[in-house]
């Protein structure tokens, strides 16, 4: 058997659906119970549900135009867009039309026939029963057609039938309707309108004519043109200027506060700095230390050459300092320039602006006037051409609705969905039961399977006993003597053969059961060990540890007590007298013996650790019983002292917590784990022992049978 699975500490994100599998299989009578609560409340729902009956008219919208003279922008409408199309739909179940429909005569429109509770108490208002009827209306478009589909709901299938047919009915005639108050409105509004535009179009022409003649404006608009085009010429002269003066206010300004003899400072003014004759000399400067850098590095400071290079270099500097004196002077003859020319250029500024000012009153006048002419114009010349075109009623036309598929009777109801409900209720029950069995898996904090244990404890699983079947023959606790060709006496075999493998032949001969709390089996577990290790024909003693809850003495004899561990710990019995033969060979027990009064203080100290040794000498192997270790303290005193430990773990019983707690303990204790005992293991028709235990064809009656009785 291959040691503990290593873990990377990284999570896996592998998902196990084999598990998935078994685990839901686990919950298959909540799954059931879940399904069939399922349909019978989908079957309860359809013997209550009221039957409700559908019929279904398709009517065809013509491609015929609809003229609508609209007085805001004279323009017209049409049925050609999608727009129309839905706003037609949408007309097909408003209010106005249904309370036409509720009222027509060939309709006898029953709060039952829609299929609304009776109510004796309070009659239903028209409100209350246009508003069920709307609910009952179904108008759809249908996509890239013009087809729209008109469904309606009813109780009574002779009014689901008369629904469709009625609205179409009554659209067309409110549509009529609508058509000819909208024709006679249009036609008395457009005759109105022409002679009024006519009229106030004589009259702005005339009053356009009579400015002309007053103003003598001919050329206006091109001396406007021009007049703006220079005004503009002369405000960006005019910021052009101003900001020239500003500058060489600046630099004056900062001038005073520099110090004349530091002719240097004065380059930091952009007036003196871009003097032409300061920056000839500031290239002069430059080249000549330039020449003096050279030759500092040929001739020392003292040789004729570099004297010379250096008395050219203050001459050049100090013609620099004359050049900047020479400019300073000539920024206030700048200033007063810039400022002359500013002054220039403003007046012309104000003379070009009254001309425009003068232009401008002008044209305010004449451009009123002629925008109310183009106006006028335009509006006449509109209305009458539409007058001209058609005649106005001529023109209006209600739209053309044709009538595809008329609407029947229905012959059967369409409400509740017989196999729709079914399989809702069969899917709500599948859900709500798998979320439960999902809920239940996820709360389970058991450990049921060997891939579980292994992967929680990091332990291998020596064993993994079945459960015993309910129809097998053999209910002792010893299966072993019982049931010796069965699998749960081959499984201890399989325990037998794994210890046996572990470590070298001197160190397979004490072995200790135990588990994290009462009532895992350990002492099942270890007696059917004993009996296993007794029938390899390896002299066995099994020895009762658990002074506190003793069980040995009911598994293998009578309610009488008899001298036992807890006798030979106290002195009062001698080894010897202590154990008993069980009725199997090779297989002798030691029972707890008389039931002391302080157990935990008799296994402390070298007494155990000696009648361990004794016990040695005379038997083959020796196995231990003893008592849970999350319970009580006694194991861990004896981990010590034994070559092989093994933790029995009750599969679908034991919590993950309580096992990782007693390892713990043990580990700290210094006990040589084993192993796990997986215990109880359900028996179930998968075929994989990391899921759950099966013998398939290696059934009852096969194990260690002989070949004859096969």
């Amino acid at each position: 058997m291959t040691g503990p699975k290593q873990r990377s500490g990284q999570p896996s994100v592998e998902i196990d659906f084999v598990a998935i599998y078994y685990a839901l299989r686990e919950q298959t009578g909540l799954l059931v119970a879940c399904l069939i609560l399922g349909l019978v409340a989908a079957g309860l729902y359809l013997a209550w549900a009221p039957r409700i009956y559908r019929a279904q008219a398709i009517i065809q919208i013509e491609q015929a135009e609809r003229r609508v003279v609209k007085i805001e922008d004279l323009d017209e409408q049409n049925l050609e867009s999608l727009e129309a199309l839905k706003t037609l739909e949408m007309n097909l179940s408003n209010w106005t039309l249904l309370a036409r429909v509720a009222r027509n005569a060939r309709l006898d429109l029953t709060p039952e026939a829609l299929g609304l509770p009776e109510r004796k108490a309070k009659p239903y208002t028209e409100e209350e029963l246009l508003a069920k009827l709307g609910k009952s209306i179904f108008v759809q478009l249908m996509r890239g057609t013009r087809l729209i589909t008109i469904e309606a709901e009813a109780a009574d299938p002779k009014i689901a039938g008369l629904l469709p047919e009625i609205i179409v009915e009554e659209y067309k005639k409110l549509s009529f309707e609508e058509h000819v108050a909208m024709g006679r409105e249009a036609s008395n509004f457009l005759r109105g309108e022409v002679e009024t535009l006519r009229a106030k179009l004589e009259r702005s022409k005339q009053a356009l004519q009579n400015y002309r003649e007053s103003t003598k404006a001919v050329a206006l608009e091109d001396s406007r043109n021009t007049v703006d085009a220079s005004l503009r010429e002369l405000n960006q002269k005019l910021t052009e200027a101003k900001t020239e003066r500003l500058r060489i206010e600046s630099d004056q300004a900062q001038l005073q506060s520099l110090d004349r003899n530091r002719a240097e400072s004065f380059l930091n003014l952009s007036s003196i700095a871009n003097a032409p004759s300061v920056l000839e000399q500031k290239k002069l400067v430059t080249a000549q230390e330039a020449d003096l850098a050279n030759r500092s590095q040929r001739y020392l400071p003292k040789h004729p050459r570099y004297i010379e290079s250096r008395t050219r270099l203050d001459e050049l500097r100090a013609g620099l300092s004359r050049a900047i004196l020479m400019a300073s002077e000539g920024v206030s003859r700048s200033l007063s320039a810039a400022e002359a020319t500013e002054k220039k250029i403003e007046k012309a500024v104000r003379e070009q602006e009254q001309k425009s000012l003068e232009l401008s009153r002008t044209l305010i006048g004449y451009e009123a006037l002629q925008r109310e002419v183009e106006s006028d114009m335009t509006l006449y010349e509109s209305v009458l051409a539409r007058m001209k075109e058609t005649d106005v009623m001529r023109g209006i036309k209600s739209e053309v609705v044709r009538v595809v598929q008329p609407s029947t009777a229905p012959g059967g109801p369409s409400k509740p969905r017989r196999k729709l409900v079914l399989g809702a209720g069969l899917a709500g029950g599948i859900l709500v039961g798998l979320s439960l069995a999902f809920m239940r898996i996820i709360l389970d904090r058991t450990l049921k399977t060997v891939d579980q244990v292994e992967d929680f404890l990091d332990l291998n699983v020596l064993g993994s006993v079945p459960r015993r079947s309910s129809r097998g023959g053999g209910k002792g606790p010893l299966p072993m003597i019982d049931e010796p060709h069965g699998a749960i006496a081959e499984s201890f075999r399989t325990l037998r053969t794994l210890l046996a493998l572990r470590g070298e032949v001197g160190a397979r001969r004490s072995f200790l059961f135990t588990s994290a709390v009462p009532g895992e089996g350990k002492s099942f577990c270890a007696s059917n060990f004993a009996v296993s290790m007794a029938q390899q024909g390896m002299r066995t003693l099994l020895l009762d540890a658990d002074l506190r809850l003793p069980s040995l003495q009911d598994i293998f004899f009578d309610k009488k007590s008899h001298s036992g561990v807890a006798d030979v710990l106290a002195g009062q019995t001698p080894f010897a007298s202590a154990w008993q033969e069980s009725g199997t060979a090779n297989l002798c027990v030691m029972t707890a013996g008389n039931r002391p009064h302080h157990s935990a203080e008799l296994l402390v100290g070298p007494r155990f650790g000696q009648l361990l040794q004794e016990a040695l000498k005379t038997f083959d192997c020796v196995v231990l019983d003893t008592a849970p270790v999350n319970a009580v303290s006694d194991t861990l005193l004896l981990v010590k002292l034994v070559q092989s430990v093994c933790i029995v773990v009750h599969s679908t019983h034991t919590p993950r917590n309580a096992v990782a707690r007693a390892r713990g303990k043990m580990t700290d204790a210094g006990a040589p784990i084993a192993g796990v005992v997986l215990n109880f293991l359900p028996q179930a028709s998968g075929r994989d022992y990391h899921y759950h235990y099966s013998h398939g064809a290696y059934g009852a009656g096969v194990y260690g049978a002989p070949e004859s009785s096969r």
